[in-house]
């Protein structure tokens, strides 16, 4: 068995960070389709490409509004 103490206070530091100042900590789960998900995880930098374009769907949304 592990030693869930072991690694405890080295989670700061392998943290993802952003291009700002935020940390990213948040999750979030998404329902795709399988083809939908491997053809998602072909393209490079798949994972920034998708936060810029949810940063833009929230911005476009809260404008709108």
């Amino acid at each position: 068995m592990s030693n869930p103490k072991a690694f405890e206070g080295k989670r700061e530091a392998t943290q993802f960070k952003a291009a700002g100042d935020e940390p990213l900590t948040a999750k979030i789960d998404l329902k795709l389709t399988p083809t939908m998900k491997e053809q998602l995880k072909a393209i490079p930098g798949w994972q920034n490409k998708l936060r810029e374009a949810i940063a833009r769907l929230i911005e476009s949304e809260s404008q709108a509004s």
